[in-house]
């Protein structure tokens, strides 16, 4: 008997934190060397990215069910359907695409902060193919939304058609 899909998600979800609390732990107890900081209008252009960020990722969570996402109840449906509605119109990954955004958008990095960001994105990316080939396998349907929607970036095309 294999593991209950809400386990393996909340097992996933509590090891994914753990992970990156102990990768952030590492990576600041290292001797560490500034790489850039900005001021004015950079620095305030930044902070509105990293803003965008956020609101982006925030927008990803409000149509699916946290608790469901989180692994801490069970989905009423099986398999998850796939959301196609308010963000995810115009984004594939749209939590990965804010939280990106949240971390490239520093306006502020030192070196080490710039290598957190760089494995936490690259993890991203490839988490997205792992999850999209999940969702290619349960929804037919996956494969024509995969074709008209941008993974991680807005187009224009994409805007428009929505």
């Amino acid at each position: 008997m294999g593991m209950q899909v809400h386990h393996y998600r909340l097992l996933y979800s509590v090891l994914g934190l753990l992970t990156t609390l102990g990768w952030l732990w590492f990576i600041y107890s290292l001797e560490n060397t500034q790489l850039y900081a900005t001021s004015g209008f950079t620095f305030w252009l930044l902070i509105a990215a990293q803003l965008l960020g956020a609101v982006i990722a925030f927008a990803a969570l409000l149509p699916i069910d946290g608790a469901v996402f989180l692994g801490l109840k069970k989905s009423e449906f099986s398999p998850d359907p796939f959301v196609v509605s308010g963000i995810y119109n115009y984004l594939r990954h749209p939590m990965y695409a804010g939280l990106m955004l949240f971390l490239l958008a520093s306006p502020e990095q030192s070196y080490n902060g710039l290598a957190f960001t760089l494995v936490v994105s690259a993890y991203m990316v490839y988490g997205s193919k792992l999850e999209e080939k999940r969702l290619l396998a349960e929804h037919p349907d996956y494969l024509q939304y995969q074709q008209e929607v941008p993974a991680f970036v807005p187009t224009l095309k994409s805007l428009k058609k929505r």
